[in-house]
């Protein structure tokens, strides 16, 4: 569609510049969207043609964001989805394991068909989920079989297996979520620090090509070695197609692990944020504010779009997300790239270090199929000048 063919729209989002990974789009553009639908993405849509015109000069459009590792269920810190999602940019989420087959349903309807938010979730290989240190060492409860059987089940939401946590020194939880991966043709991801008997090579040597491995600039997961480089493992599990999600929360990114892999040419494939109420409060690990330190640290915004966009949607197995198209349902994200002195926080086991940036990515506005969920600055409202009078006709 031209700049010259008319459009009528619900929404105008005007005077941005458009980051579109997909459609090869890097420049000033305009977007409409008609419905839930996204209705063109011109250089110059004229204000007539929408019924609602937001001005977003000097900030970025991008496709809404998709937080890969979250958290709204299994722990006193998961958090709802909208509260969480909405006023970072970020329109779909994957909980990362916080349900089991057994308690799914319960999640399913508790948290994900509420929520405007779109959800998706692995499923723990341990069946009551993240239910606390306990019910995650117990591995009569890890049931290949089981978990299979409920992806299979609910294969609209449930997309792959999650293991985490795991201390004792076999490879139980591994191999079973493997197993149950196998069996519903899913992928797993994994969070699993090394002990003797169970080493990071081994693991990564373990999963297969599509699989991930979350918290990869994580401290006490060191993906650097002594001499300063990138240990050759996982070099070699990402030439297999293993993938790597960062995964920041609130104790498993740091710059001392992250920086180095940037500049060495070993970045992320996904960027997520372990989000839950400490991690949130903590090292403010939204979508925007981990975007933010993986730019401090060298990687090109538009490298950063295309691993919080298209990048999670395709490991979801949804590529019909994480873009602009034309005809895509209107999940759009406005980010200001604010300048000036910041702090950027990593993570606990690190002791909370600083790195100074200046530079910050700020969500300022978040539509979620057509509707404006979250408009920090007003951006798509009247001035109040405008307010009808009310009704004096009481006294």
């Amino acid at each position: 569609m031209t700049s010259s063919t008319p459009i009528k729209c619900d929404l105008l989002l005007k005077g941005g510049h458009v980051i579109d990974p997909v459609n090869g789009i890097d420049g000033p553009m305009d977007v409409a969207v008609s419905g839930i639908k996204i209705a063109a993405v011109n250089p110059d849509i004229p204000p007539n043609s929408a019924s609602r015109v937001a001005d977003v000069s000097g900030c970025y459009v991008t496709p809404g964001l998709i937080d890969l590792h979250a958290h709204s269920w299994g722990s006193v810190a998961a958090m709802f989805p909208d509260e969480m999602c909405l006023p970072y940019g970020v329109t779909t989420m994957l909980d990362a394991g916080g349900s089991g087959w057994r308690n799914f349903d319960d999640f399913r309807n508790a948290r994900i068909v509420p929520a405007v938010t779109r959800v998706f979730a692995l499923l723990n290989i341990v069946g009551a989920g993240m239910a606390g240190d306990d019910a995650e060492q117990n591995v009569s409860d890890m049931d290949a079989g089981a978990t299979a059987e409920k992806i299979l089940e609910r294969r609209d939401i449930v997309v792959g297996i999650k293991t985490a946590h795991f201390r004792g020194p076999g490879w139980e939880n591994v191999d079973r979520a493997l197993e149950a991966a196998e069996r519903s043709g899913t992928w797993v991801m994994v969070d699993q620090n090394a002990v003797e008997t169970r080493t990071t090579d081994q693991l990564l040597e373990k999963l297969r090509p599509g699989d991930v491995a979350t918290h990869c600039f994580a401290w006490n997961k060191p993906i650097i070695g002594d001499d300063g480089q990138v240990k050759s493992h996982f070099r070699e599990a990402r030439d297999r197609g293993v993938q790597f999600d960062v995964g920041s929360g609130n104790n498993s990114f740091s710059f001392a692990m992250a920086k180095p892999s940037i500049e060495q040419g070993f970045l992320p494939n996904t960027i997520s944020t372990d989000t839950r109420r400490k991690s949130l409060l903590s090292t403010f690990a939204t979508m925007p504010e981990t975007m933010t330190k993986l730019l401090a640290i060298g990687m090109s915004l538009t490298d950063v779009v295309e691993r919080s966009t298209i990048a999670p949607a395709r490991q979801l197995g949804h590529p019909e997300l994480g873009s602009l198209s034309v005809g895509a349902d209107a999940d759009i994200a406005v980010l200001e790239l604010s300048t000036g002195s910041f702090g950027l926080t990593d993570g606990g086991r690190t002791g909370f270090r600083v790195m100074q940036a200046d530079r910050r990515l700020v969500p300022q506005m978040t539509v979620r199929e057509g509707v404006v969920a979250w408009d920090l600055n007003g951006r798509s409202h009247e001035h109040w000048t405008n307010t009808p009078p009310p009704d004096n006709r009481l006294p």
